[in-house]
């Protein structure tokens, strides 16, 4: 009797274990972490420092071909796939976001921030627009952000050591910019003899188009921007995009641009070789590293900053603080709220620092100036110890990034670099307010994007390289094109987007 009664009160226990708080330990993770990543999760020291944090571990399913990500979400989220606890780094888009949180296998995440993540949760009440920025229009928040609050912007970088040698001030606006850039095509600054420097790479009619902060125009991908009375303005139909297109097809006539921008790609334009002569006068680019070697780029080159207009200086802000969809967790996860805690750690500084570089005293360590460095130096870590160390530095994350920590590295060009782009951030203009777009938005305005932007940039690109002249017939031409392609349906569109 005393067994049996025995046998069913341990049984009525294991069957209460789930209500009396038994958490789930162990998880299941798919992520993408990056084209150029050569690190494993499973033997990675985040996962590992986290583990030791959290007591929470992980079955990894990852990946580093963004085509092949892309295949296993798809097959995941299809009928009869199956979903993993949670996406890392997770690179969702917006209309999958829209999509999954719709069907129930993306979980809605808000309701859950205020308990379970409360660090976040701070920022996000500190920072509406953030908040904003992560909410889909169906009211719910599918994945976390990754939060910079040093954006990346696809800065200028000039040459200042060329600068310095051959007495040059930084360029204020395209006449002295032109007078530098034929500086830099004439008088050897790179002192090799040779007619090798490349006054100003650009990557395609995209970058040139950041030109536009000459004109006092922040335009983004579409082609638009909102002015202060809050009318959509569709750029390529007014004067100051075919004057810019103008002085930049004189630049590209005396050699000043780089004759391959049209036709390079970016893989093509980077230098590994520490020792190699350097080319490049200046370019556009998230940072100097993007294109050359440390050593090179930290210690040459300095941020352009926009040029003066009507008394303003505007330069498109690129990406903004918020990067989306880094971090969800999917319907098949029993226990949501030991996720979102585990997550949270990374919206602290000191669980981003730890998820940077380590623990203290074991990777890195603080000199006597204040300034920290790897322990043993970062030569002694070499790539693949770092790789297996850190996990930040490929892929977009969930976490608030370490800024001032970061600045503190004992190379002080990091500090210097990240204080320009801050000096820049302060003319930064986001072209058009924060928004998301429905599935069956996105769809539509994709498709005149298909046509007009296509059109816009092989226009803009043939203006340039001196194929079409720039008058008034191939202008209304050109504005006739538009017209056929939906330029009044693309402003249409986007009014109603602002007016909301």
């Amino acid at each position: 009797m005393f067994r049996r009664f025995l046998g069913l009160l341990l049984s009525v226990a294991l069957a209460l274990l789930p209500a009396l708080g038994m958490a789930q330990t162990t998880f299941t993770m798919a992520g993408f972490d990056g084209e150029n990543s050569t690190r494993d999760w499973a033997t990675n020291g985040f996962f590992s420092r986290m583990e030791a944090r959290t007591g929470l571990s992980f079955t990894f399913e990852q990946y580093n071909d963004q085509a092949k990500w892309q295949a296993a979400k798809d097959a995941m989220f299809a009928a009869g796939g199956q979903l993993p606890d949670v996406l890392f780094k997770a690179s969702l888009t917006t209309d999958e976001l829209i999509r999954y949180t719709d069907s129930g296998q993306l979980i809605d995440l808000l309701p859950l921030l205020e308990e379970n993540a409360p660090n976040l949760w701070a920022l996000l009440q500190a920072n509406p627009d953030w908040l904003k920025a992560i909410t889909l229009p169906n009211g719910k928040v599918g994945a976390l952000p990754c939060i910079q609050q040093l954006p990346a912007q696809n800065a200028m970088w000039i040459n200042q050591a060329w600068l310095d040698k051959l007495g040059l001030d930084m360029p204020t606006d395209m006449e002295s910019l032109r007078n530098v850039l034929t500086a830099f095509r004439d008088r050897d600054p790179n002192g090799n003899g040779k007619k090798d420097e490349i006054p100003m790479l650009f990557l395609g009619p995209w970058e040139l188009k950041f030109f536009g902060h000459a004109w006092g125009v922040t335009a983004n991908d579409y082609n638009i921007y909102l002015d202060d009375q809050g009318q959509v303005h569709y750029w390529p139909q007014e004067d100051s995009f075919f004057e810019m297109a103008q002085t930049l097809r004189d630049l590209y006539a005396d050699g000043l641009l780089d004759p391959d921008g049209f036709v390079t790609a970016d893989t093509l334009r980077r230098v590994t070789d520490s020792k190699a002569a350097v080319t490049y006068g200046a370019f556009f680019a998230p940072s100097p590293i993007s294109l050359l070697t440390y050593g090179t780029s930290s210690e040459s080159y300095t941020v352009m900053g926009p040029f003066e207009y009507e008394g303003k200086k505007v330069y498109r802000d690129l990406v903004g603080p918020i990067t989306r969809g880094t971090f969800a967790i999917t319907s098949a996860c029993e226990d949501p709220a030991e996720l979102l805690r585990w997550v949270d750690v990374l919206y602290t500084e000191e669980g981003a620092i730890e998820a940077m570089v380590g623990v203290e005293g074991e990777s890195y360590y603080f000199r006597e100036d204040g300034r920290w460095d790897w322990v043993g130096g970062v030569e002694t870590l070499g790539v693949s110890g770092l790789s297996q160390l850190t996990i930040y530095d490929t892929g977009d994350m969930p976490w608030l990034f370490p800024l001032e920590f970061n600045n503190r590295y004992y190379e002080d060009n990091v500090e210097r670099m990240n204080a320009q782009l801050e000096q820049l951030c302060q003319y930064a203009v986001q072209p058009f307010p924060t928004y998301t777009l429905t599935t069956e938005e996105n769809a539509y305005v994709g498709q005149l994007q298909m046509q007009l932007g296509r059109y816009v940039d092989e226009m803009l690109a043939r203006m340039v390289l001196g194929e079409v002249e720039i008058n008034q017939e191939t202008r209304a031409a050109f504005q006739e094109g538009l017209v056929e392609r939906g330029v009044e349906e693309m402003i249409a569109f986007w009014q109603e987007i602002a007016q909301r």
